[in-house]
């Protein structure tokens, strides 16, 4: 009896492992970058990965990350304040620029994004200490090259603001997600304290109330904070019978932060804050008496970014 001949030829068995190969690249690579973020910055140059940056004009242009975050350093901080709180920033940065890259966004130069000045922009501001301070913050950027902020293995958002009043909000409170790095966590930094004040008719103007006709009693029954949230800002604001987020009542008042106190005097609203931002994530003023108090920049980004690990990626 003849043997029976193999029905599995070469040319299948190689149009097979084609079929394999395609599934492994299609499926498995995204697998193993989602477990290994690293893998995203295979053959880097040292310069880092390029980010897509949008200036004022609307232009958007590639430019090299750490490149990038010696404009952001420049525009953020001060090239006077302390070494680790600049290196701490430059971490920050880095995160929130990548995090941000990764879902295709261009970043703007502007608070709203981070503020980033050009080298034209530097000497203008610097004069002739452009190269001392240029040093300073170029020292900052080399000592933390290639390092993130990961969170179960993916860059994070790192989020930061100027002052927080001595205690950080979280982002549920804030933006309504709960984000488990993003926590209220206190804050040493010394807190600023603002004053704004307001007629009954600004205020009736702002919000369509009727305050200009109410008696002072009444007044401060129908304007008052109505909650709080954990960090001791209006979460709240009770205008009337109208709820009003406390994020917006800032916004419609140009007031520096969330965290204050109100009273009428007289036939004025005084309103005090304290700190200056979202208070969410990093507070840079806490950064820098942080640093003075001789905490390192990994202790201070620990602090504000509770969970998280900060690993070199490039």
């Amino acid at each position: 009896m003849p043997a029976r001949r193999s029905l599995w030829k070469p040319w299948k068995l190689y149009f097979i492992g084609t079929i394999i190969t395609a599934m492994l690249l299609v499926l498995g690579i995204p697998l193993l970058i989602l477990k290994n973020p690293q893998i995203l910055f295979w053959n880097v140059p040292v310069e880092g990965p390029k980010i897509k940056l949008q200036l004022k004009d609307g232009k958007v242009y590639d430019i090299p990350m750490e490149e990038y975050l010696a404009g952001v350093l420049s525009g953020e901080m001060s090239p006077l304040d302390p070494p680790e709180a600049l290196k701490a920033m430059a971490v920050a940065a880095r995160s929130y620029a990548w995090y941000h890259a990764l879902k295709g966004e261009p970043i703007c130069t502007t608070v709203h994004c981070q503020v980033w000045l050009s080298s034209e922009e530097r000497e203008q501001r610097w004069g002739q200490k452009t190269q001392l301070y240029t040093w300073r913050i170029e020292q900052a950027v080399k000592a933390t090259q290639g390092q993130f902020l990961l969170y179960h293995n993916q860059v994070i958002d790192a989020t930061y603001h100027a002052a927080c009043g001595g205690h950080t909000e979280s982002a549920a409170d804030v933006w309504g997600t709960d984000i488990l790095y993003l926590q209220s966590v206190s804050c040493p930094e010394k807190p600023v304290v603002k004053e704004a004040r307001f007629t009954p008719e600004e205020l009736d103007a702002k919000f369509g109330t009727a305050l200009a006709t109410m008696s002072p009693k009444d007044r401060a029954k129908a304007l008052q904070v109505a909650d709080k949230t954990a960090g001791g800002r209006a979460k709240t604001i009770r205008i009337g019978r109208t709820d009003l987020e406390g994020t917006k009542f800032r916004s419609l008042l140009g007031l520096s932060s969330t965290d204050l106190q109100m009273e009428w005097d007289k036939d004025q609203l005084r309103i005090q804050t304290r700190g200056y931002g979202h208070a969410v994530g990093l507070c840079q003023t806490g950064d820098i008496t942080m640093a003075e108090e001789g905490k390192n920049y990994e202790e201070i980004l620990a602090h504000y970014y509770p969970e998280t690990e900060l690993k070199k990626m490039y």
